[in-house]
């Protein structure tokens, strides 16, 4: 058996290290922090066990990952019915979007100039080949004005204008406003509205799979951040503070950044400076604790508008059937910003009152909270902008190359992808392994070309 290093403790790196095992490896995973998991894990605030954000598991699941999770979690996996909304023009619409719901709530203005757009799309063009051009091209000028546009200002910190299409390839599945018409009838008419949730919060599917890897005999290193990989024609000396290891091949899904400061030798010049020049924006997550049962009946509320900050607002008790505590329920609020910003450095104080002025300015209620804590994500949007397109194509290149270290999952791969694809992604690499523990680079190529084409669900 051959040894093989997972980079990271988050979900790709698991089922990697577990699908590895599995084949006959020995499988050391290294995790800088205290838990596993990375963005999809769970902790508790004020005795209920909370999310870094909104998350669900789609059904869209390949089917013998999802058999796994299920497996692992047994009756604690739970199906569940989506409720969330969107503010839109101060009216609120169904999310996912539902045709009765839609012609009863949709501003009359709003669908008739939607409505004309869809009839105009024959005489649109897309020159530009930009993110704002492609959808103005697909779903008519009401539609980007209205959502897509303020949006994505919000999420990704630039104009639309400013972002590629590889933005809307990834982020948008409608070619039409027909599909999305197409897509709400069916929504409305069956159960495509479902999806998964732990009972104990998002952050119990990567501890059953570390429980699960962990059983098979996979290690794993906790507060082992890498701090240098030396890689030669036959292993990689894998370096931590506490000491190092050799393993025939490493599979990374930690940042780009991290994965290039640590290789020894070096990425080239050119690799170095296409991954310093990839922007990524932050995201804070402000968590409000309500002194009641229920902040509202929905699991989360999507405010498009650059007039707020907070982008999405979760509850966490709706996600799920639990053990939460009866008395008070947890809020997470989205704010999207620049690392270092005046925003990102603000105290939690000036972050909860800003999120309760979005709330107020929203409609909803006053929330009286009792306490307030704050999270920060320094790596959540790929900005996707014009000026680094050649970067990342540079940088594509240069990890297509890779023989002893292989990159993957989201932050590996710099994508905005769901958890099902992050999970396909640490199951592919794994099955890439042969027997001697070198990666078949023919199977690893064809699996970096379909997750190109992934397409993330909301």
């Amino acid at each position: 058996m051959s040894e093989i290093a997972i980079l990271g403790g988050g979900p790709a790196g698991l089922i990697a290290a577990l699908r590895a095992r599995q084949r006959g490896h020995n499988v050391t995973v290294f995790e800088a922090s205290s838990v596993v998991g990375g963005m999809a894990s769970s902790f508790e605030v004020a005795g209920q066990r909370v999310d870094l954000g909104s998350h669900r598991l789609h059904p869209a699941t390949d089917p013998e990952t999802l058999s796994l999770i299920r497996s692992l979690l047994g009756v604690d996996l739970q199906e569940r019915r989506r409720n969330g909304r969107i503010r839109l023009r101060d009216r609120w619409i169904a999310f996912p979007l539902q045709t009765k719901d839609m012609l009863r709530n949709l501003p009359l203005s709003f669908s008739s100039k939607a409505a004309f757009d869809t009839l105009a799309k024959p005489f649109r063009s897309n020159s530009n080949k930009d993110f704002e051009s492609e959808i103005r091209h697909r779903l008519g000028p009401t539609v980007v004005n209205e959502f897509y546009g303020p949006y994505s200002r919000k999420l990704y910190g630039v104009e639309p204008s400013q972002l590629t299409t590889e933005l809307s390839d990834r982020r948008v599945s409608a070619s039409s406003a027909w599909t999305v018409l197409r897509n709400a009838v069916r929504t409305s008419q069956s159960d495509t509205r479902i999806f998964f949730y732990p009972k104990r919060g998002y952050g119990q599917i990567a501890e059953t799979l570390a429980d699960a890897a962990v059983a098979e005999g996979v290690e794993i290193r906790l507060h082992s951040a890498v701090e240098q990989l030396v890689v030669g024609d036959a292993d990689v000396q894998i370096v931590t503070s506490s000491g190092s290891t050799d393993a025939r091949t490493v599979l990374s899904s930690i940042p780009l950044t991290s994965l290039a400061n640590a290789l020894d030798p070096p990425p080239s010049p050119a690799v170095r400076q296409a991954i310093a020049d990839q922007r990524t924006r932050g995201m804070l997550l402000v968590y409000l604790v309500v002194p009641r049962t229920q902040y509202t009946p929905f699991d989360a509320h999507y405010f498009p508008s650059t007039e707020l900050s907070t982008a999405r607002l979760s509850e966490s008790k709706n996600y799920r059937s639990g053990d939460d505590p009866e008395e008070i329920s947890v809020l997470c609020a989205e704010i999207p910003c620049w690392v270092g910003s005046e925003l990102w450095n603000a105290d939690i104080e000036t972050l909860s009152d800003i999120v309760e002025e979005d709330l107020a300015r929203a409609g909803l209620p006053v929330t009286d909270r009792v306490h307030g804590e704050v999270r920060y994500l320094p790596s959540v949007y790929p900005v996707y902008e014009h000026s680094t397109l050649q970067d990342r194509v540079t940088i594509d290149n240069w990890a297509r190359k890779a023989t002893r270290v292989v990159t993957l999952g989201r932050q590996g791969l710099g994508v905005p992808d769901n958890l099902h694809h992050v999970l396909a992604m640490g199951a592919k690499a794994a099955s890439a392994i042969g027997p001697s523990g070198d990666i078949d680079q023919s199977a690893w190529q064809d699996s970096l070309d379909d997750f190109a084409s992934h397409v993330v669900q909301d």
